[in-house]
């Protein structure tokens, strides 16, 4: 029995291997958490990569304010950081004609495994709270 199942039983659908479903549990725990309001010295490496520096720096920043560029290099350095699983990780942002008050992107790159994937991602900038939708590629 593979140990996230036990945690994951709803998230967990018929198509999605356990692989996908950890690494979408992963990335949503990251992405809606927030980063201790630390300065880290860049001598200290490791510490880069540990619960210190777990989430997202500053979360009420993170909106189109800071811009398009800005905000999916730090969503794909976050990525980078803490889910080794995807390599090529590239991050795009989709347009939401309708203004509303979330953050529509899309995460994709390769699994260690070989599998390509894409998840169709959307943070409520109100709650920051994220969905993920999977697309087969």
């Amino acid at each position: 029995m593979v140990f996230i199942k036990t945690f994951l039983k709803e998230l967990h659908s018929s198509d999605e291997s356990h692989l996908v479903t950890s690494i979408k549990y992963n990335l949503k725990q990251l992405l809606e958490s927030e980063a201790p309001l630390l300065l880290l010295d860049s001598n200290l490496v490791e510490s880069q990569h540990s619960i210190f520096a777990f989430g997202v720096e500053d979360i009420q920043s993170l909106n189109y304010q800071m811009g398009k560029t800005i905000f999916t290099s730090r969503i794909k350095t976050l990525i980078r950081s803490f889910e080794h699983r995807i390599e090529n990780v590239e991050i795009d942002i989709i347009v939401d004609k309708n203004k509303s008050n979330t953050i529509r992107f899309t995460i994709s790159g390769d699994l260690v495994d070989g599998q390509a994937f894409q998840l169709n991602s959307k943070l409520n900038i109100s709650d920051f709270s994220l969905s993920m939708e999977n697309e087969i590629v």
